[in-house]
């Protein structure tokens, strides 16, 4: 095996060059004129920290005040009178609503009540990606509008969205465990009696930076608040950073919660190391001045640099002390000043200078450019595509190099849509995997299907069609991607997908089981959001079976396809065409209960022999996780007591049984279809030899 061939970058090679030129140069020039500019460059130092202590108390007093003036207003306005209950909330939203486009830097307002009653306008943009996910903001620019009202746990919050001409959306709820009289804004505002400010602190909503400010209804009936977003003074502090690696923070003392400048780009050149140390050292610089009253002005080494903290206490504002603190390299004190100096130097060695800047100019022209290429083909290999900006370089070769790439980039992307990542990274990392054949192992696989999709599609037009399916494919596709399975392929408005190839999955029953759970779950809620349109739903089969199969690729060597060979796809299918016989959503074979009956709440349906078969199987169908089974536990124990009682051949007993199930679970196929058959026993007599095996007649 060769060793590694020693190779240096060509753009280190002509800097190192360059190195060697200027460093004895640079040095004479700082050396003359460090001793005169030292001492000024700290009183400028001294001078901007001063001018953001300024401008930050301007920025939060005034702001402040402003919205908590308007929020007293609100406080004695009679619509939001304990009194007025719930019929004054239009009026409440409204002027709400109002404040909002009033305070760009107000997030929310919001009230609540001493019988738990919440209301709520705040701005979609400020939501966590898992809440825009929840509320499904519209596109363009909206408010979202929230009333939450009962008594813990049947507390349900109603929501809706509405657009600058005041048109809302539909509104829609669900259940919610959210208590103003439990936050801090509402306890502290009772407790004072008048307004109060909280500590900065990260909004539960958003996860910004803000303060939350509260204020008291008359009589303690209630309370006002406001979240008040200190976005933008992240944006004011990093405006008056002192130098580039210099870092100012805004805090509080005891809340933990800072306000920082932003950082610079670790790949930048002239970005220092050890930024994340500098901000500790900072903030624990912030306590200390904020405990003890008083400012601080020392030096810190971090990462072989020299910074200079410098922490000041601002004046009490609105019943809060913020402390402004400011960490500069000592190295960039004098920046400006060492620039000057090297200007002085420029003419003597202009004529070096130009010729080293002419080679940088190349060498970083090019070495950036094959650097960027390098790291593109580097993410395409690992089927990354996400980087689709191509590299740009006033070079020919580089240019048509880069055009090669993102040729190669475009073609992989769309060839990745038609096979499985896993199944294409396995062929890369082992190419000799590629040939025709395959490996027994033993898979779990599913198969779905959508409930009456032959009329849907006669009544509906196939552009549209197509439209529907591509959404349901992806929502179902999504659950089962999350939870570690391949889709082997889509047949018409089936999917086919199974677990523990092409990779190893030593979990995939149970993977398979939470991903049907999930899917099923999906599909009802995509459903549903269609019907609330109008249109109208798909209610989907799913069928699922472990056992051992062939995997691997199967054709012709021109043309092959990643796929499972075995009976357990047959017995999947099966299982699916099977809830059409017992009214059921997803049924499992008795293997898949097995093995996760201690992951999984299941309910045995039935016991049953296939039309054309001799093979007896138990049927089961998931009804959740194992942390649900208290929920489940009544309904199962009337369900098996009817099992036991049919299969025993007492069918009274067994139609009390599965009456209770249907009373408890309204709608439930398998207690109609039991119902039906132990009432056909009933009158038709039991059949002879029978020990609770159904015999399918059909398929």
């Amino acid at each position: 095996m060769k060793s590694p061939r020693l190779s240096v970058p060509f753009s280190i090679t002509i800097l190192t060059l360059m190195a060697l030129v200027l460093a004895p140069l640079s040095t004479a020039l700082l050396w003359l004129g460090w001793q005169a500019v030292d001492g000024l460059e700290k009183r400028s130092a001294d001078q901007r920290v001063t001018v953001l202590e300024t401008a930050v108390e301007r920025f939060l007093t005034d702001g402040l005040r402003a919205v908590i003036s308007v929020g007293q207003t609100l406080s004695v306005a009679p619509s939001f009178n304990a009194e007025e209950g719930s019929a004054a909330d239009d009026e409440r939203h409204r002027q709400l609503i109002a404040l909002l486009d009033r305070h760009p830097a107000v997030t929310a307002a919001f009230a609540g009540y001493a019988d738990g009653h919440f209301v709520y306008a705040g701005r979609p943009d400020s939501l966590s990606i898992a809440q825009r996910t929840q509320y499904d903001p519209p596109d363009g620019e909206s408010l979202i509008v929230r009333t939450i009202d009962g008594t813990p746990p049947t507390r349900r919050e109603t929501w809706w969205f509405q657009t600058p001409d005041g048109k809302r959306s539909g509104a829609q709820t669900q259940s919610s465990d959210y208590d103003p009289r439990a936050r801090p804004w509402y306890v502290e505002a009772l407790n004072v009696g008048g307004p109060v400010l909280t500590p900065p602190y990260r909004f539960a909503m958003s996860n910004e930076v803000g303060i939350s400010a509260g204020m008291p209804l008359p009589g303690g009936a209630g309370a006002i608040g406001f979240d008040f977003t200190l976005g933008t003074l992240s944006q004011l502090i990093s405006a008056y950073k002192i130098t580039a690696n210099s870092i100012i923070m805004i805090g509080q003392g005891t809340s933990g919660v800072e306000i920082e400048s932003e950082a610079c780009a670790p790949a930048a050149p002239t970005c220092l190391p050890g930024d994340a140390a500098v901000r500790v050292e900072l903030k624990e610089a912030i306590r200390e001045a904020a405990d003890n009253d008083r400012r601080i002005d020392r030096r810190i080494e971090v990462s072989g640099h020299i910074y200079r903290l410098i922490v000041r206490r601002m004046p009490l504002a609105m019943g809060q002390r913020f402390v402004v603190a400011a960490a500069v390299p000592v190295s960039e004190l004098a920046a400006d000043s060492i620039t000057l100096l090297q200007h002085a130097a420029v003419a003597a060695a202009i004529a070096v200078g130009l010729a080293i800047l002419g080679t940088l100019a190349a060498s970083l022209l090019l070495s950036r450019s094959l650097a960027r290429i390098t790291a593109k083909t580097e993410r395409i290999r690992d089927l990354d595509f996400s980087d689709r900006v191509p590299v740009r370089s006033r070079i020919r070769e580089v240019v048509r190099l880069s055009d090669a790439v993102e040729r190669m980039r475009e073609g992989l992307e769309v060839f990745g849509r038609y096979v499985s990542k896993d199944l294409v990274h396995q062929i890369m990392h082992s190419p000799e995997s590629s040939g025709v054949g395959g490996t027994r192992r033993e898979v779990t696989v599913m198969f779905t299907d959508i409930e009456g999709f032959s009329l849907l599609s006669e009544t509906m037009e196939p552009e549209l069609l197509t439209s529907r399916l591509s959404r349901y494919f992806e929502v179902l596709g999504t659950a089962i991607s999350a939870n570690h399975g391949m889709i082997d392929k889509y047949i018409g408005d089936s999917i086919m997908a199974f677990w523990n190839a092409p990779e190893p999955d030593p979990d995939h029953i149970a993977n398979a089981c939470r991903a049907a759970l999930q899917a099923a779950a999906a599909g009802r809620q995509l459903a549903e959001k269609w019907r609330q349109r109008g249109r109208p739903g798909f209610r989907t089969r799913f069928g699922l079976h472990t056992g051992p199969a062939v995997v691997g690729n199967v054709g012709a060597r021109e043309r092959i396809n990643y796929t499972l060979v075995g009976a357990v796809a047959n017995q999947a299918s099966r299982l699916e065409g099977l809830n059409k016989v017992y009214g059921t959503e997803l049924l499992a074979s008795g293997e898949v209960a097995g093995a996760t009956a201690d992951r999984f709440v299941w309910r045995h349906i039935d016991r049953i022999v296939a039309v054309g078969t001799t093979e007896v199987h138990d049927i089961h169908e998931p009804l959740g996780e194992i942390d649900t089974a208290a929920d489940h536990a009544e309904l199962l124990a009337h369900w098996q007591a009817g099992r036991k009682a049919y299969i025993e051949g007492n069918f009274e007993a067994a139609i009390v049984c599965f009456n209770a199930v249907a009373t408890l679970r309204p709608g439930d196929g398998p207690s109609r279809v039991f119902i039906e058959r132990c009432t056909g026993f009933l009158q038709g007599g039991t059949p002879a030899g029978w020990d609770g095996t159904w015999r399918l007649d059909k398929k």
